[in-house]
């Protein structure tokens, strides 16, 4: 977690200048670094690797587990949208979902942090019977590539089960899953 924090913190600074330099003076038209790739245009397609911790579970502790998923970035340089799925499978774990977010960048340069968050639709599996229900999220994340051919993101992100999870046997009210989500991906 120190990683991606410190990771987000080295991406901060380039975004800024980048998005300084890319103001041009009055009268002189705008030079981006790649202008055949207008990612206002093209949607990003990515795979991602990671991981899913969680911290409220059925089973009492924090059960883990280790996967990965897919998505579709769009890019309009002003926000950023998405449209996911993330299969992580653990020891008595089981996240099954499919999602849409919408995103901040906090800079129009090639290299920026984000902040956003979205609805997942899936089935979750913490130590217990699982359920299946609706997944909020919130997210905090870099990325890295926004004019080249080749797109590194790096997220951090939180959801939260609408749907409560009991034991195995278990007749009362049942818990919550919630949780960080961590992932790495690679977008062409």
């Amino acid at each position: 977690m120190r990683t991606l924090a410190l990771l987000a913190l080295l991406a901060a600074a380039p975004a800024v200048a980048a998005d300084r330099s890319e103001a041009s003076p009055p009268g002189e038209a705008s030079v981006r670094q790649d202008p055949s790739r207008d990612s206002g245009r093209m949607p990003w397609l990515g795979l991602r690797l990671g991981g899913v911790i969680g911290v409220g579970s059925a089973s009492g502790g924090q059960p883990g587990a280790g996967g990965g998923g897919a998505y579709v970035l769009f890019d309009a340089r002003d926000f950023l949208g998405d449209v996911n799925a993330d299969f992580f499978v653990g020891d008595g774990v089981h996240f099954y979902a499919l999602g849409i977010g919408a995103y901040y960048p906090f800079s129009r340069g090639n290299v920026t942090a984000y902040l956003g968050g979205g609805v997942k639709l899936g089935w979750t599996e913490f130590g217990g019977d699982g359920t299946f229900g609706v997944l909020p999220y919130g997210a905090f994340g870099v990325l890295m590539g926004r004019e080249g051919y080749i797109q590194l993101r790096a997220e951090l992100g939180y959801f939260v089960a609408t749907s409560r999870e009991t034991k195995p046997g278990d007749t009362g009210a049942g818990t919550h899953a919630n949780g960080p989500i961590m992932t790495l991906g690679l977008g062409f």
